[in-house]
């Protein structure tokens, strides 16, 4: 009688647990990002009014009459009991020349900040910064480099970072929910990266012990 050839089943791998690098980090807590955020949006809006009495002398004025008068044409008309007063075209156009402005601010100032320190002056007093995010948790565990070092942002994360937080601040419309989304997300994400931060490729640590490697 010949030997007996067993054949068992090939028995699966064990998987590996990868141990996403982002949750080594000093990771900035909501009410950091949040308070940042209020900061930083004050002083875009200083800045704004100040391009617009410089550099428009009567805009503001202008539109605050405007505004006015729309305001006691609303309150007669719900008084009244009558339809909902629309704003004019000519404070639509005051007030869409006015989000303009301020978004365009909103962008440089955050662009300038965050290319050059990482940091808008917001995050700067609330003690955090912006810095590249490792690789997403997918592509590590599927073989990709682990390797991390705590880098700035850099002008093109930058700037993909302060256009959209400038859409997102100034947009209005539908863009007031992702507002509301980028402002709450990092309660839940792993990371606890906002939608900006996403879009950006960029996590948000505290500035304290976070070393810094350019180059």
């Amino acid at each position: 009688m010949g030997p007996i050839d067993l054949k068992y089943p090939a028995m699966p791998r064990p998987k590996t647990q990868v141990r996403d690098p982002a949750l080594d980090l000093p990771l900035a807590g909501w009410w950091r990002k949040f308070g940042s955020g209020i900061a930083d949006t004050i002083i875009a809006w200083v800045v704004t009014i100040v391009v617009l009495i410089v550099g428009y002398p009567g805009f503001l004025r202008r539109w605050w009459d405007l505004y006015l008068a729309y305001s006691a044409d609303f309150q007669a008309s719900m008084l009244a009991g009558g339809a909902w007063a629309i704003p004019g075209t000519a404070l639509q156009n005051a007030t869409s020349s006015l989000t303009l402005v301020a978004g365009g601010v909103t962008a440089v100032y955050c662009v300038i900040f965050l290319g050059t320190w990482g940091a808008t002056l917001g995050q700067r007093l609330c003690g955090i910064k912006a810095v590249k995010a490792p690789l997403p948790l997918s592509l590590i565990a599927a073989g990709a480099p682990v390797e991390f070092k705590v880098e700035k942002p850099g002008w093109l994360r930058a700037m993909s970072k302060g256009f959209c937080w400038a859409l997102l601040s100034a947009g209005g419309g539908l863009f007031v929910l992702f507002a509301v989304l980028n402002a709450v997300m990092p309660l839940w994400h792993r990371r606890k990266q906002s939608v900006t931060d996403v879009f950006a490729n960029t996590v948000m640590v505290r500035s304290r012990g976070v070393p810094e490697h350019n180059g």
